[in-house]
């Protein structure tokens, strides 16, 4: 994401984060259902039209969401170690849900996705529903409600919420209403990592290790399910060059991490302590 894009959404993050206590003119709330609040149910947030309803366990299901010229994408468990919220948000481009996860909900964002594609990029919070006051002049599209926040950003409500740019959303919407998702990621298999990531070769310089490789993927969780005992790491990469090998052979001798050649394929895991997450992570993860 770029600088601009951010200093607009800097100067409309208070409009966003007032969501759930104001009402702008236009909006009726007294036809909106408020459930108790320990309710899950996506109707909680009361808004007009469709609500996004989709499994969000992992990667595979960002996947399913995710736009056929889609060359990267991750999901993040932001709920499963703090230590390595904070790691992939020091290791990745910046993302709106990792720098302000606190500000954009009434409720705490417990899970979140970042796709890339067609030069642009959209995200997916996990969030616990809540009442939402809107703008009765929202954005239809595929009986889908963008809600405008500042001059380029769109929310859609539900599980996850849909968060992006006006460019971006609607393309998400039509992999969700029936268009084709991306179907080139294949070495994310059933994993139950608490960070999973994965990025094309064609994406160019700016995926993870520059790109030079057909396929790269990357899964860590919390070992012994506490980030207490550090963090168990496995990330494949499928036809790397010369420089990509030797680069990975050095990162992993680097951390104590075992590497694994199978024909034109190199799969590395290992344990990663705790306080050299961030390293790891910004030495797979950088370009």
């Amino acid at each position: 994401m770029n600088s601009k894009a951010f200093a607009i959404f800097v100067g409309a993050i208070m409009v966003l984060s007032a969501f759930a206590g104001f009402v702008m003119m236009g909006s009726d709330q007294s036809d909106i259902p408020v459930e108790s609040s320990d309710s899950g149910s996506v109707q909680t947030f009361g808004m007009q039209g469709n609500l996004v309803e989709w499994n969000f366990e992992g990667l595979q299901d960002v996947l399913e969401m995710a736009p056929e010229s889609t060359v990267m994408a991750y999901w993040l468990n932001m709920s499963a170690s703090d230590n390595l919220t904070s790691a992939v948000a020091a290791a990745l481009p910046d993302s709106l849900g990792l720098k302000y996860s606190s500000q954009l909900y009434s409720t705490k964002m417990e899970r979140m996705a970042n796709i890339n594609f067609n030069g642009t990029w959209a995200e997916f919070h996990w969030i616990k529903p809540y009442a939402v006051g809107y703008n009765s002049l929202v954005i239809p599209y595929e009986n889908y409600m963008m809600i405008p926040t500042g001059s380029d950003f769109v929310t859609v409500m539900g599980m996850p919420v849909l968060f992006g740019t006006q460019e971006s959303v609607p393309q998400v919407i039509d992999v969700i209403t029936g268009s084709m998702p991306t179907m080139n990621f294949t070495l994310v298999g059933d994993d139950h990592s608490d960070l999973q990531l994965a990025a094309l070769g064609s994406g160019g310089a700016s995926m993870p290790l520059s790109g030079a490789y057909q396929e790269f993927y990357l899964g860590v969780k919390a070992a012994n399910n506490t980030e207490a005992n550090g963090y168990s790491l496995n990330a494949k990469i499928a036809g790397p060059l010369s420089s990509t090998s030797q680069r990975i052979e050095d990162i992993a001798s680097k951390n104590n991490l075992s590497v694994t050649a199978q024909d034109s394929d190199i799969e590395v895991s290992g344990s990663v302590a705790r306080e050299n997450l961030e390293s790891v992570l910004t030495a797979f993860l950088g370009p």
